[in-house]
Order: C-alpha cells, then structure tokens, then sequence
C-alpha cells in the first residue's frame, strides 16, 4: 500500500494522519507550529520532527499509517509492557478528521498508550477513556453539538423538527444525542431518519426518501451525517421542490460544495454549528512566505495543483491579485495568487485545532522533560503528563483539558446566504449559551404558526403543548391553570414558588404598602365598631340608646364588623373560598346595616309625625324586625342567585396572572343598586324627620352618612371597571371603608359622644323636658 508523506527528522516526532485532499491547510499549520516551537525557548535542546501521512479519509489507509508511526515496537510488547522502552522517536499522533477513521486509529494506539490528538472528531463514542485511554482532542463531542443544536431550535421556535443521521460513529450518535436534547427541550421530533453506510445517489433507498421528504411536516430538519449523504439530501430537496429550513451539523456546515449546488435556494434556509474557528496567528504570512519560494518541497503542496480541488471553481482568482501586473505573468501567478486566497479565505476550526493539538503535545512534553535528560521516555508517559497542560495559547485562548479530556472553546452558529453572493457568516456563538447578533431572532420569534399550523408561541397566560395529528407531532396552545402564570407563551411557571413580581400583579401580597394600609384601616374599624358595640350593650335600657334602635343597633354594628372585616379577603393570593366570598360578604353585610337604620328611622318617623295621611299604612309596616328580615332577603336572594349562577372566581387571563374575577357583572351592580335604593329612602326619611327634635332625627348625620355611600359607589364603579390589576382590589378596599367609617361616623359616633360626654342628655325627665320645648317653640302643645 503507497502512502503519501512527508518526513522531517527530530529528537522527538509528531506523527499526523491527514485527508490532504480536504484538509491541505491542515498539514501547513502542523508544520508551521512545530517550526514555531523549534523556534522558541519552550522545549531548549529538543528538535522536534514530523512524520504526516495522507489517509485519503480511508480507515485501512489511517491504520497503515498508525502501523508506520508505531514501527519498532511488537504487539506483545505493547500489551504486556505498555511502559517499555519505545524503538522510534514518534512520541504522539495529531488526526485524524473524521470520527470513524478516528475510532479505529484509536483503537491501535491504545496499545502502547500513544496519545493521539484529533483536531475534528467530535464523536461521543470516543468519551469512553476505558477504550480509548490515550485519545484526546482540540474539539468538544458531539453532545454538547447537539445542546447548541436544541437550543437554536428552540431560540428559533422551530416546530415540529425532523433529524436525518447515518449509520456510522458520527451520524448514529449524534442523531442520538439530538434528539435526546430536543426531547429535554420538549421539542416535538416528527422523525428520525438513518441513511444506510453505503448511501449514494443510486442508492436504493433513495425513491422512498424523496418520498418522505414531500410528506414530512417538520418545519426544521437537522442533518447530522457527512458532508457526502448532506449533498445527496439537499439535491433531493430541491428537485423534489420542498422547502424546509435545514440545520447543518459541523460535517458539512462550511461546505463549499454544497453552498454552491444549483438552485439551492429553493429548498430553504441554512444554519449550521460549528465549532468556534480562531485565526491562527502568523500563519497566513509564513504560507505566503512559503509560496513564493522557488519550490513546495517537504510539503504534500509540491505533488498537487497549486489550487487545491474545488478552489479554482469556488473562488475567482482574480480577486486576490491586487496588482495588474502580477495578472500578466502567466498561470503560475494566478496558481499562487489562488492559493494564498484559498488559505486567507478558508481559514477552518480545523486548522486552528491542529494548532491547539501540536501546542498541547508541546506543553506536554515540557513536563515530561523535566524528568529525563534526553528523550528517552515512553509514549505512555506523554498519555500521562498531556492532561496536566494548561496554557494561554496566542495571548487569547486559555487551553485547558476538561474531564472528558478535550478542548471546549465553544461554536460559531453560521447562517448560509444561497441567493446571489453566496457565502456563509457566523450570526451567534454558543457555550454555556447562545448569543445571537441583534435582530437576528426576531424574524422567528414574530411568526405565529408553521405553514402547517403548528403553534409557535401563545399568548400570555398560555403554554405550549406536544399534540399529534394524525400521528404527526406538533404543537398547540393550552390556557395555564389556576396558581400559575405565562408571561412569555411558551410554559406556565407557578405563581406561589416565583418572586416574579409580575406574578403578583393580579392580586396584593401582603407586604405591599396598599395592603398593609387597607390592614390597619380595617382593623381601626373593627376595634371602634366593636368599641361602640360593647358601650350601646352597657347603655342598652337608656333613652339615647333606644332612640338610635334599641335591638336594632346590634344587628346594624355586627355587619359593620363583617364590613370591615370582608377587606381583608382581597389582600394576598385569592383563593377559591376568599375570591367567592368577600363580595358578597359586603354586599350582605352592608344591606343588614342599612335596613337596620331604615326600621329605626321609620320607627321614629311615625312616631312623631301625627298627622302623616299615610300613616295608618306605614304604621302597618312598622315592624323593625320584620323589616329588617324582608329588606335583607331581598340582597340574600340577589347573592344566591349570583353564587349558583355565575359566581366569582380565579381566573389567569390573558396576561396569565392571578386574579378574582366578579362572575357575573350585572348582579354584583344589581347589589350595589339595591344597596342604594335602600339609602335613598334612608335619606327621604331622614328629610322628612328634619323637623323631629334634634336628638332623635339626626338628619344632617344620616343623609351624610347615606350621601358617602352613594357617592363613593358612583366613583367607585367607573373606576372599577377601568382599573386594572392589584388596583382593582384597592378600590374594592377603600370604598367599603370609606363606606363603613361613613355609618360609623355619622350615625353611632354621635350617640356615643353623648354616652360618654353628655351623660346628663341621657336622662329620660331631661329627654322629655327636651322634646318638649322642642314643640313648645314650634307652637305645638303637648299635652301631660
């Protein structure tokens, strides 16, 4: 078997296994940094060699070569003396490309524990350090490709996605491992298609693929194989006339072949992941240097057209000669022009990992070497010190073995342009994370539903689900349930276990300035009503006390404690049983209070009205209890009506925070009006009384009192109804105070005052003295 190579002596030699035919800069840029550390004061008094043999992308080829690199030694030496003595001076190998040339390569070298350094191989079969104890690598493995593959999707709301792999160490498991990632995303995966190894364009397979291709719904489908099998299904696609947007793995996501197929256009949109490419520093100068030298000898550059395969054909030469002169002086010229454009133009992540790999087996030979005196170590030894390298490479790149011991510097997330100029820029890098360049999302995240009305996002207060149509997966919308919120539309988080303050919008947490107000507000009101409750029990039998109602002042003070009371059901997070209940309770409460006062007015009214035409059909009705029994009905139906029909309740609308909705509007107005009514004929008795002595009719009190109510529900409702969020609980909250401090103020205070501070007014002879010189100035006799 005839390989191709090239051999430079040292003390110690790198070996290299490259395909040349696609990766000629590759086999520059390994020599290029051995010059380089020859040239420095890292390893003094140690040359180091290379040994670089062309694979041509052929495991048999890459295993012939490894052979050759490890000649001296016998197979019984290496397995039962792995730390023997090595007869030749190849310490490491830098290669190869390709996972499955990789795995086999490693294989062999796992032997005598030479280490071997991959620039490219990024399959994860290759983590298992049991197998492959001396394998090592400038590239992250494919699990983590697939991570920032799952998280553009997701960026990207593609929905539902397809994953086309291969059987063969990089498509099986890295088809594997994206899906397994979009799953994690709870990303729908329609299918996951793997090509036979021996896939080509006559492949048999081939008609039922086209096939699927026209009847997949996927609106993204992720192409995780070679180069090769990425052509064949992208031609497929554009004769086939199906537009997709393709996501391409690093195989083939620089691939010039393909960027330049005819019409590719037509099929789609094209991402890829690749991993981050850095320029390696000094190299493009050291190649122009190197090419205009007389002769490429030593170099696999010298028994190849200057123009590498494809460069001629992918780039315009011409665009790289900046002197008119340089064009006229014939083919060899433009030759050179060309290559030096190929490099300048093609620098690959490739590249720069052949850089890091010779740099790493550098650095670990300085460890090794502060040991011996020359170089008589084993390759072993080597396996064993590279984990130890850490160092800053070109005063930028901190390189640094992880656990899975290989380089992770991150990826670029490139976007193809395929109409006109066509080329390939980087829009995003991915590490921990994706970054996109600005606005690049927004074109996405704009679009509702795919062209198969698969739900992309939702609105607030809903989320995305897994649906199936027809066994093909997508994607919907459902409404979040009660307690949990969705401010963006894509998942519902729950509103208890998040300090989101957006969470806590709907409602008023207790800590909030306004609830803490409302608390101490509510609270004075319930001390004072119970305050005045227990002075009208001590002075129950007196004159004053039975001039207010009598029994009738108890009823009226204990709803104005479930008054204020009620406020403290729309503060913190509502709950089924708060939310039903508070207003009701209100409404309730409020009505027993005022028809308590009503039966008491008219207890008074026709008391001292003699000469009312009406008064033998009010005095019918002049039973207080009764009254009170009726008019209280009244609101309890109202309410029950409401609670059976159309009660109150927590809803997460659109905005998908919690709130307590009304139920029904129009009853809970209907509380209010009759609440109302019963205050307007308050009022009308209490200006018909205005004539009545002044410690009984208290008419200026009490039409205040009935004229808070009134005109605070007037504001209260408008505003009500236009308020949004936890604001809407404060003005529940203020406007039942305001409205109970109305009754407390203006109708049992006044009597108090006179319990506590005009004792001598509460005196039956003094209280009848009183009302009779009250009629005495009217003119109005009043017989003993």
């Amino acid at each position: 078997m005839n390989l191709e190579r090239i051999y430079s002596p040292g003390d110690v030699v790198i070996g290299g296994l490259f395909p040349v035919h696609i990766l000629v800069n590759g086999t520059q840029v390994m020599i290029y940094a051995i010059e380089q550390i020859n040239n420095s004061t890292l390893l003094p008094n140690v040359n180091i060699g290379y040994d670089i043999y062309d694979t041509c992308s052929n495991v048999s080829m890459a295993l012939y070569a490894s052979l050759k690199l490890m000649e001296g030694e016998t197979p019984k030496t290496m397995c039962l003396v792995p730390n023997g003595d090595v007869n030749n001076n190849v310490k490491a190998v830098v290669g190869e490309l390709s996972s499955e040339v990789s795995v086999s390569v490693a294989r062999l070298l796992a032997l005598p524990l030479m280490p071997q350094i991959s620039y490219a191989s990024t399959s994860q079969v290759l983590c298992d350090r049991s197998k492959f104890p001396s394998f090592f690598r400038t590239v992250p493995n494919d699990e983590h490709q697939a991570e920032a593959i799952a998280e553009l999707v997701k960026n990207f709301s593609f929905v539902p996605v397809g994953i086309i792999g291969s059987e063969d160490e990089y498509g099986m498991y890295g088809a594997e491992n994206v899906e397994d990632s979009l799953q994690k995303n709870n990303v729908c995966v329609e299918f996951k298609l793997i090509l036979p190894a021996d896939f080509s364009p006559s492949h048999p397979t081939l008609p039922e693929i086209r096939k699927n291709l026209r009847s997949w719904r996927s609106e993204a489908i992720v192409i995780f194989t070679e180069e090769s099998n990425a052509k064949i299904i992208l031609r497929e696609a554009v004769n086939s006339g199906v537009n997709r947007t393709w996501i391409a793995s690093d195989a083939w996501s620089n691939s010039l072949d393909i960027l330049n197929l005819e019409n590719l256009s037509k099929c789609g949109r094209i991402f890829g992941v690749t991993c981050k490419k850095n320029t390696v520093p000094g190299f493009l100068e050291y190649m122009e240097e190197f090419i205009n030298q007389a002769n490429t000898n030593g170099s696999f550059l010298s028994e190849s057209p200057f123009c590498p395969p494809g460069a001629k054909e992918n780039l315009s030469c011409s665009s790289f000669v900046s002197d008119p002169e340089n064009q006229r002086n014939g083919q060899n010229c433009i030759e050179k022009t060309c290559l030096l454009g190929f490099f300048k133009k093609f620098e690959s992540y490739e590249a720069y990992g052949v850089y890091m790999a010779v740099n790493i087996i550098a650095q670990g030979l300085k460890i090794v070497l502060q040991d011996y005196n020359g170089t008589d170590f084993s390759a072993w030894e080597l396996t064993e010190k590279i984990p130890q390298a850490n160092f800053s490479l070109d005063n930028e790149t901190y390189i640094a073995l992880n656990a899975e011991s290989e380089v992770h510097i991150g990826y670029e997330i490139l976007e193809w342009s395929t109409e006109g100029q066509k080329k390939i820029s980087t829009i995003g890098t991915y590490k921990q994370s994706l970054n996109f360049a600005e606005g690049v999302v927004q074109e996405y995240t704009t679009l509702i539903v795919t062209q198969f009305n698969c739900s992309k996002s939702c609105k607030p207060g809903y989320e995305l689900y897994i649906l199936y149509q027809n066994t093909t997966c997508c994607q919907g919308c459902r409404r979040c349930e009660r307690t949990f919120y969705s401010d963006d539309g894509i998942s519902c988080q729950p509103c208890q276990d998040s300090n989101n303050s957006q969470c806590l919008q709907k409602f008023l947490p207790w800590t909030n300035g306004f609830s803490i107000a409302l608390a101490v507000l509510a609270s004075l009101g319930l001390l004072v009503t119970v305050t005045f409750s227990v002075l009208f029990f001590v002075y129950n039998y007196t004159p004053i006390v039975r001039a207010a109602g009598g029994n009738l002042c108890f009823p009226a003070l204990v709803s104005l404690m479930c008054c204020f009371a009620s406020v403290f059901l729309f503060l913190g997070m509502p709950t089924n049983i708060t939310c039903k209940s508070g207003l009701p309770l209100f409404s309730l409460s409020f009505t027993v209070c005022v028809s308590s006062i009503l039966a008491n007015l008219l207890q008074i009214f026709l008391g001292f009205n003699f000469k009312f035409k009406l008064g033998d059909w009010l005095r019918s009705v002049n039973k207080p209890v009764s009254l009170l029994i009726v008019c209280s009905s009244v609101q309890v139906i109202i309410c029950a009506v409401w609670l059976v029909l159309k009660p109150p309740f927590i809803s997460t609308p659109d905005n998908g925070l919690l709130d307590c909705e009304e139920g029904s509007m129009e009853i809970f107005l209907a509380t209010q009006v009759y609440i109302a009514i019963l205050c307007v004929i308050c009022f009308l008795f209490a200006y018909k009384g205005r004539r009545l002595p002044d410690l009984y009719k208290n008419a200026r009190f009490i039409t205040m009192s009935m004229l808070i109510y009134l005109v605070v529900w007037m504001i209260f409702i408008p505003v009500y109804l236009q308020e949004k969020g936890r604001y809407q609980q404060v003005v529940k909250g203020y406007a039942i105070l305001v409205s109970g401090f109305g009754i407390l103020g203006c109708h049992f205070a006044p009597k108090c005052y006179i319990l506590l501070w005009k004792k001598e007014l509460n005196d039956e002879n003094m209280l009848t003295e009183y009302i009779r010189n009250h009629y005495v100035k009217k003119g109005i006799i009043i017989m003993k």
